[in-house]
């Protein structure tokens, strides 16, 4: 399952590199503020019943704006942020400070051991992944026993009537404002596509049980225009 629209990893890294200074501002822009809103919600699913002391990774951690959220609510023994653009790394570095560990890596082939951590998070990111199935066992491969993913994603409406609101805005709008703020055209351009032709969160949930999960539970937000997949191993 590898996205038609994606370009080359590099050029992914390059978008996101010239993006990094206004991406928090351009994607509170985009939603209309209710990124926030989503980062919230879906931590406080994700955590219930998650210990204190755990050990947390972030995949595709940005600026480290979702992993804040649970660096505020839990102690963690230890907490990890991955990403392949060094300036994000940077800006979360600025955000969330020292307590986590940011790591630059792709995240299509992680450089921990087998069952390394508790939980495993990411926001926004899976829609940048070149082979989802590759990546989800990756996911479960880093993962201990009874550990928890939870991905949260940018979707498509399931309402027709939400829909038709939608898709001009999707198509249209959002890479016209996005690319006028960022001075990135084509970053933008490459999020509306991938969004357009992203796998439905029920097939992202098919991928993640052949991946090893045994329980896979789906949580749309403001009417599916963002989905959080919450999988236990």
């Amino acid at each position: 399952m590898e996205s038609l629209t994606s370009p080359e990893k590099g050029a992914i890294r390059k978008f996101f590199e010239g993006i990094a200074p206004r991406y928090d501002l351009i994607n509170s822009l985009l939603s209309f503020r209710l990124d926030e809103a989503w980062r919230r919600r879906a931590a406080d699913l994700i955590l219930d019943g998650v210990q204190d002391k755990s050990r947390i990774l972030d995949l595709g951690v940005g600026t480290g704006k979702f992993l804040e959220e649970f660096l505020g609510r839990k102690n963690w023994d230890l907490a990890v942020g991955v990403d392949f653009a060094w300036e994000m790394l940077e800006r979360a570095d600025e955000v969330v400070g020292e307590a986590p560990r940011f790591i630059q890596a792709d995240i299509h082939d992680l450089p921990f051991g087998n069952r390394s951590f508790d939980l495993v998070i990411s926001s926004f990111t899976l829609r940048s992944v070149k082979n989802i199935p590759h990546f989800l066992s990756e996911v479960s491969r880093v993962l201990k026993e009874k550990g928890r993913a939870g991905l949260l994603c940018l979707t498509r409406p399931s309402s027709p009537l939400m829909r038709t609101l939608y898709f001009p805005y999707l198509k249209v709008y959002l890479p016209l404002l996005g690319g006028f703020v960022s001075h990135d055209p084509k970053a933008y351009q490459f999020l509306s596509e991938s969004i357009q032709t992203f796998p439905s969160p029920q097939e992202i949930a098919k991928e993640l049980k052949i991946a090893g999960f045994s329980q896979v539970s789906i949580f749309p937000f403001s009417f599916g225009i963002s989905t959080l997949t919450l999988a236990q191993k």
